[in-house]
């Protein structure tokens, strides 16, 4: 029976056991998406695993399987199959009746010359070109197969130097190569980050002892270069009665310029645009996480909407904010947070 399943190696040309795989390599046999190891009991993804996970059932009559194998490969035998396979099961219900019979292993049903021809125009003229993969031995350089691959050599990459672009599906050409381009820009940005040091221990930052700081503190309005252990360092320290916030711990070591946040990243930045894209790229993964202070709504979260976390609850709706505007004794408009009984105690010291 597995004969006439398209083996999975071979639609991607890595099968190694050729002929003598125990799977079809016909390109006119169906394929099979069931997990083998749901089919044994013990699959480890569970629902996370890619194939499906249904029960197939095997049909156990031993001249079912004989006359399966006599049958040929196409599409008409395979309604007499199914017709056979009705037939019994109805004759085992009723065994007294005519239609019930059984095929022997050397019955063979009879097939017109025109028909089959017809069958087998209709399969060669449902494979296209893009339906049929890249080899993967040519992908890597070196197709044992040649000229003879029943699988397309693809195209060269300038970028990664692969021959992984199928010459018939452009969307996904493009694709590969953005995805290239993305991969070269990066690559680019960390080996230039390899000789940027902080500015405060005067280390290399990538080449840090420990691998958790072994990453840059970007500050938003600043340019220079630091650790993120070091710039943490300095903006945890204590205040004294007399200090602002705002004017020593959340300002530059070096050039004191007020930063409301510090971006962790891997890569230094070499243009105001891939800072910004450094920004953008941090700000959006904090927001796909649940904030832990607003807790669904159960909590109050002192960051309000300056937060960069996730404040939804726990039917998924997220919060929504009113900004209340107020002016100030200096004429400017400032954004009021929420007002509590406890500030004014705060104020008045009781």
């Amino acid at each position: 029976m597995s004969k006439r399943i398209l083996c999975k190696f071979f639609t991607h040309g890595a099968c190694l056991k050729g002929e003598q795989c125990e799977f079809s390599h016909d390109w006119k046999d169906e394929s099979s998406n069931v997990c083998t190891y749901y089919k044994k009991g013990s699959c480890s993804y569970g629902s996370r695993c890619r194939y499906d996970h249904v029960r197939v059932p095997q049909i156990k009559t031993s001249t079912l399987a004989a006359s399966s194998n006599s049958l040929p490969r196409n599409s008409a035998s395979v309604h007499i199959q199914s017709a056979v396979v009705a037939s019994s099961s109805s004759g085992k219900d009723n065994p007294s009746s005519p239609s019930s019979f059984h095929l022997s292993a050397s019955s063979k049903p009879f097939f017109p010359q025109a028909a089959d021809d017809n069958v087998t125009s209709q399969n060669n003229a449902e494979i296209q070109p893009s339906d049929i993969p890249i080899c993967s031995f040519a992908e890597s350089g070196n197709c044992p197969h040649k000229d003879s691959c029943v699988h397309i050599h693809g195209d060269l990459c300038t970028i990664c130097e692969k021959h992984c672009l199928h010459p018939f599906r452009p969307s996904e050409r493009e694709e590969h190569v953005k995805s290239c381009l993305k991969n070269k820009k990066y690559l680019e940005a960390l080996r230039i980050s390899q000789d940027i040091e902080c500015c405060v221990c005067l280390d290399l930052v990538l080449s840090k002892p420990k691998l958790s700081e072994r990453k840059f503190g970007i500050l938003s309005e600043c340019d220079h270069s630091f650790c993120i252990s070091c710039i943490r360092n300095w903006r945890s320290n204590s205040l004294n009665v007399s200090m602002d916030a705002n004017s020593t711990l959340r300002t530059c070591p070096i050039c004191r310029i007020l930063s409301y946040f510090v971006i962790p990243s891997v890569i230094w930045y070499s243009s105001k645009e891939e800072k910004m894209e450094i920004i953008d790229t941090y700000k959006a993964k904090l927001r796909s996480i649940d904030c832990r202070h607003f807790n669904f709504g159960n909590g109050a979260c002192s960051f309000g909407t300056s937060c960069f976390y996730k404040h939804a609850y726990r039917d998924g709706r997220l919060e929504y904010v009113v900004l209340r505007h107020l002016n100030s004794e200096d004429g400017n408009t400032v954004i009021s947070k929420d007002v509590r009984l406890s500030d004014f105690f705060r104020e008045m010291r009781l």
